[in-house]
């Protein structure tokens, strides 16, 4: 037998179920193909759209970061506690104060007697007061100052200014008092007016306030 003979022999009967299988075999190749196309520009659009979101949180960010705090904007009004801006606020120094000005203080008060005891609980003469106030609190520090000595504590007071007028609450004590005040140029003066707080070392409050406040001008210091 020839080889050619034995070729035909080898391949001349056909197997028909391979032609049957071919439009199948062809749609489920197709059918993988559009799923691996839909797949790969699902995955595509995914990282765009995380992109995007990614670059829209930076810009937020970056602007968020960049936005002028409310103390950097001039336009964001800055007040303290006290609302408005006191105008006695800062440091004030009295001119010196003697034994004359203790006595005076008492007897304005109503007993010129109150001026010992005012004097035994005072620094040696003579002495300042200072005066530091703050509008942020609303608050006046008043302290004894005497050359070459530490300050001692005088007063703590919330204040109020409406007008000429100062009205001071003590810190640590019931009451209320009452001053109006001129400032003139950088001189600073008090008047009494009237108070509410009690007596203190057996002396009225109205003598430790026309003394601590009105017996002398104060001027800006430290």
């Amino acid at each position: 037998m020839s080889v050619d003979d034995r070729l035909c022999e080898a391949f001349g009967e056909t197997d028909h179920s391979w032609d049957e299988q071919v439009p199948d075999a062809l749609a489920a190749v197709t059918a993988r193909r559009r799923h691996e196309s839909v797949v790969r520009r699902g995955a595509a659009a995914a990282l765009v759209a995380a992109a995007a979101v990614a670059t829209v949180a930076v810009t937020v960010s970056q602007r968020a970061d960049d936005a002028p705090s409310p103390s950097d904007d001039p336009t964001s009004p800055a007040t303290g506690l006290g609302g408005e801006t006191n105008p006695l606020d800062g440091t004030w120094v009295s001119q010196p104060l003697t034994r004359a000005d203790v006595r005076r203080a008492a007897r304005l008060a109503g007993d010129a007697s109150d001026a010992a005891a005012m004097l035994a609980d005072l620094p040696a003469t003579p002495f300042r007061v200072a005066l530091y106030v703050s509008s942020d609190r609303s608050s006046m520090h008043a302290v004894f100052r005497v050359e070459g000595r530490t300050e001692e504590n005088a007063d703590e007071e919330n204040v109020t200014v409406s007008g000429d007028r100062v009205v001071m609450q003590p810190m640590f004590a019931d009451g209320e008092n009452v001053h109006t005040y001129v400032l003139d140029d950088d001189t600073l003066r008090f008047a009494f007016v009237s108070t509410t707080e009690g007596e203190s070392d057996g002396v009225p409050g109205e003598a430790w306030q026309r003394l601590v406040y009105d017996a002398a001008a104060f001027t800006p210091g430290t």
